[in-house]
């Protein structure tokens, strides 16, 4: 028997997985607070004394006067702040996965020995059988399928509708109390040179700037990472060798020692006398 080593080897898709961190967003609405001021230009007004006179014919007149005071209104802005629906749109990034099927081979090879036997003499002339070891080698694949999931980027956009508030200015009447003069007259007959007052309005344009604090509303992105398993298919060889005879009969000259006995011829020379 000729000893011999037959080597089996499997290659195996194992799977190997390892960790990785994604991006996810959502959208929120920040309240903020926000200053804002407007140049305005106010009118400041007050009531400008005249005086004239005024002839009574032939008769004249005594003058009383009292003091009165007549309402005046300043022109002025204020801060007033409307609500208005507003309507925003940002884009988010997210993740978007599904699973494909494929197709991963698991190999499997079979190294072995073959013996090529054959008849020759050698230098005696005696005949016999020698073998030869011609190594083989047998491999085979085993299809089997598997999921992988498999992830894209994609962007989307996130609207909503909430109210914010708008300031303006608003134009308003701010009024006060002026001092003013009120006359009667009382007439005499005597002519007289009467004080008549005349009154009118003069406004003096003021330029100042009003300031408020509003609160604001506005969409912004927050993300955070999400983790997930991202698994792919690796060969893994591993094989193992197992010991082995091959037995084969050849032919063999035995001598065998054959011992023959030896025939002698007896003669018989006595004399017959007749």
């Amino acid at each position: 028997c000729i000893p011999y080593v037959e080597k089996t080897c499997f290659t195996q898709q194992t799977e190997k997985c390892h960790d990785v961190y994604e991006k996810n967003c959502t959208s929120v609405i920040d309240e903020y607070e926000e200053r804002e001021c407007f140049d305005v230009t106010e009118l400041i007004c007050q009531l400008v004394e005249n005086i004239q006179y005024e002839m009574v014919e032939e008769t004249y007149t005594v003058q009383r006067c009292t003091r009165v005071t007549d309402r005046v209104c300043d022109t002025v802005y204020d801060l007033s702040v409307s609500t208005k629906d507003d309507f925003q749109c940002i884009d988010l990034e997210h993740q978007y996965c599904w699973d494909e099927e494929k197709i991963v081979k698991d190999k499997t090879c079979v190294f072995s020995v073959d013996f090529d036997c054959g008849k020759h003499k050698n230098k005696d002339g005696k005949g016999s059988v020698k073998c030869e070891k011609v190594p083989t080698k047998k491999c085979y694949d085993t299809p089997r399928k598997v999921k992988e999931e498999t992830c894209k980027p994609r962007n989307s956009r996130y609207c909503e509708k909430f109210t914010n508030e708008f300031p303006f200015p608003e134009e308003k009447q701010n009024c006060h109390t002026e001092p003013m003069k009120k006359c009667e007259l009382e007439t005499r007959n005597r002519p007289k040179k009467a004080k008549k007052y005349v009154y009118h309005k003069d406004c003096k344009p003021v330029t100042r700037k009003v300031c408020d604090n509003v609160e604001k509303k506005t969409l912004k992105p927050i993300c955070d990472k999400i983790q997930k398993k991202i698994c792919s298919y690796h060969p893994e060889e591993s094989c193992h060798e197992e010991k082995k005879q091959y037995c084969f009969k050849t032919e063999k000259i035995i001598i065998d020692k054959v011992c023959v006995a030896e025939k002698k011829e007896v003669f018989d020379e006595t004399f017959t006398y007749v």
